[in-house]
């Protein structure tokens, strides 16, 4: 899953981290304040890496469920018969669990696809209020809300002009990268699968290629299953089956749709990546024309735990002295004042 300009990103950012004062992106400061700074930098890091992870995971599950999905429809092959000179479907008896559990498997790797995808677009998001200086919430960043909030931007000095520069390509780079509706789709699929009620699920046989004949030269009926993704996921079956039927899936494989969809995907991950990278620099070039909003960060670092120990806690004690960790995370931990000689700076960080 090549992402060259999304590398050449993620590379910049790092290397703007400063390991000692002012800490986080050096060129930043004064604003957004010290603490706000290194939160605020370390997690537009960490989205920018996260959109690299998720596609990956899509990329794994896409070749997960390519072998689920053809083992699945291998076991329907004789699945259609004729009796009584009637075409009909006699369902293949399970052998093993996992025969049974064929049509699951199947449908945990197109959820992980789409959860993937969309999981790299909210992370997107996170880059693009870090890069693009918007001032809500990078922590719960979400691709909706940074789109909407670049679209309300009314330019008046030259780092709004950026900023709207920006959203217009950002726009432009998502109608590019496939049909019309493919986000919206993609986004509305997962709140579906993750947040709401599954829909029906719809498939159908079809002739299996290449063909086969018998002995006595007619051709075998021989089956491949197929299904059909849901044209409007953020619709209820109620309110699709009350339109035609013709209404209720997309006309064209499951396996078509997915594959699009992560085309699509990476396409505008690396589009936006692009424009990102320019506004960067012009960014750093420009520090005061475009400061980064304390409100990304609004409440300050967060105290607060849920209380979770465990099931067992105390079973495994955990009582680090010293570590082996990477050179990008150890870079991340001097330029977060994190390391044993700096962490008691935080006391006095604005």
């Amino acid at each position: 899953m090549d992402l060259p300009h999304g590398t050449a990103l993620e590379d910049e950012i790092l290397a703007d981290f400063t390991e000692q004062a002012p800490y986080g992106i050096g060129w930043w400061a004064p604003g957004p304040g010290t603490s706000r700074r290194i939160l605020i930098a370390d997690q537009l890091y960490c989205c920018m890496t996260s959109v690299t992870s998720n596609m990956t995971e899509a990329a794994l599950h896409w070749l997960e469920f390519l072998d689920a999905a053809e083992r699945d429809s291998a076991r329907f092959a004789d699945a259609v018969q004729i009796e009584n000179g009637r075409p009909t479907i006699v369902p293949p008896r399970p052998y093993s669990p996992l025969d049974q559990l064929a049509p699951d498997l199947v449908r945990v790797h197109y959820a992980g696809i789409v959860r993937a995808l969309s999981s790299a677009l909210d992370c997107l998001a996170g880059v693009v209020i870090g890069v693009a200086a918007l001032p809500i919430n990078i922590l719960r960043a979400d691709f909706d809300k940074a789109r909407a909030k670049l679209k309300k931007i009314a330019p008046s000095n030259d780092g709004e002009k950026m900023q709207a520069q920006f959203a217009a390509m950002l726009e432009a780079g998502i109608a590019d990268a496939g049909p019309a509706g493919w986000l919206e789709w993609t986004l509305d699929f997962r709140n579906m699968l993750v947040h709401r009620g599954r829909r029906f699920e719809y498939g159908q046989y079809v002739p299996r290629s290449p063909a086969l004949y018998g002995a006595n030269a007619q051709r075998l009926l021989r089956a491949r299953r197929v299904a059909h993704l849901p044209r409007d996921p953020g619709r209820s079956d109620v309110e699709v089956l009350i339109d035609a039927p013709w209404t209720l899936v997309l006309t064209e494989e499951s396996e078509r749709t997915l594959e699009g969809l992560i085309a699509s995907t990476k396409a505008l991950l690396e589009t936006t990546a692009r424009h990102l990278l320019g506004l960067w620099r012009w960014r750093r070039d420009h520090p005061a024309s475009l400061p980064q909003p304390a409100a990304q960060w609004r409440h300050g670092r967060s105290t607060l735990s849920t209380g979770f120990k465990g099931y067992a806690p105390g079973t495994l004690q955990v009582e680090p002295g010293m570590a082996m960790v990477h050179p990008v995370a150890a870079h991340r931990i001097h330029a977060a004042a994190l390391d044993d000689s700096t962490r008691h700076q935080w006391a006095t960080f604005d």
